[in-house]
């Protein structure tokens, strides 16, 4: 991904090398283009970079630069988007992709899971985190998770991305989803259940597509609308299956507070099979249900731009 410096001095990006291509064929840009890489700091020029070596070389006579067409407005994307979500399409293909990727799927969320953990934990401090840290945490997993869903090559820092690509607007799209979708749900609870669900793929739409968290959250809010009760029976799907999995460990934890709280002898075996078991069940679920959600959002927001 890379973003480039516009003749009227504005930034356009990220975009994929192909749309940069796109834009030196169309005259929008020329080997004198500022460019530089999604998550660096320097600027170059495209003719410098090899992944651009048809373009115009230094010197050569090129057409004069025009500023790439500004990104279409939330409204654009919005008609843009995808079809009927195919729930069961999205379980089938997600749970291929969580089982081609399970191990880096796997690993990158509990490094990401176990940092956000340790911050929140701290005292005060943690409070303050889980308001402006949870989306940069996440949008970088998910975004991480979104591109072994393509197929498209990944790095770790890519889980890490929020925090050098846009981590303003991520903050700021966790503080206001939080604090709105919380109020929903002091609103009679229904409220914050739809918000919550519109506005599910804030995070990895900010950092995928590049949004401001506000067109983010309204472009969420304008596709799930349309669909809302498919995506929402495929959030009750999701759970239904995880707690089908969940559902001899949870047997053994419960059996073993009854067996307790009747004053008989507590079954320690019982119990720490059931608290292994849970454990187990959540680690392996992890990488095929988050691939399932991300799936979903590549059904939903994928022909999005």
């Amino acid at each position: 991904m890379f973003t480039i410096l516009g003749a009227d001095g504005k930034e356009y990006g990220p975009v994929t090398a192909d749309k940069v291509r796109e834009w030196i064929a169309g005259g929008r840009a020329n080997a004198q283009t500022q460019i530089k890489p999604a998550g660096g700091t320097e600027w170059t020029t495209i003719g410098a970079l090899p992944e651009f070596g048809g373009a115009p070389v230094a010197g050569a006579p090129v057409p004069v630069a025009a500023p790439p067409p500004p990104p279409p407005g939330v409204e654009a994307m919005a008609s843009q988007a995808g079809g009927p979500l195919d729930i069961t399409g999205c379980i089938k293909r997600g749970f291929a992709a969580g089982a081609a990727n399970f191990w880096p799927i796997l690993g990158v969320s509990l490094l990401v899971g176990l940092c956000n953990g340790v911050i929140g934990a701290i005292p005060i401090l943690g409070f303050v985190a889980t308001f402006t840290l949870t989306g940069v945490f996440y949008g970088g997993l998910y975004y991480y998770v979104a591109k072994r869903v393509r197929g498209e090559p990944t790095e770790l820092g890519d889980a890490f991305s929020g925090f050098s690509v846009c981590f303003g607007q991520l903050v700021l799209a966790t503080m206001v989803v939080l604090t709105l979708t919380i109020l929903g749900f002091l609103c009679l609870i229904l409220p914050g259940i739809y918000l919550a669900v519109c506005w599910m793929f804030t995070y990895v739409l900010v950092r995928d597509k590049g949004l401001q968290f506000w067109d983010a959250m309204e472009l969420g809010r304008q596709v799930i609308t349309k669909q809302w009760f498919r995506v929402f029976g495929l959030l009750l799907l999701v759970m239904l299956i995880a707690l089908a999995f969940l559902a001899v460990p949870l047997g053994m934890l419960i059996t073993s507070a009854v067996m307790a709280k009747s004053g008989g002898t507590p079954n320690f075996l019982l119990l720490g099979l059931g608290i292994t078991g849970t454990l187990v069940c959540m680690l392996v679920m992890m990488p095929f249900l988050t691939a399932v959600l991300l799936q979903a959002y590549e059904d939903l927001f994928g022909s999005a731009a």
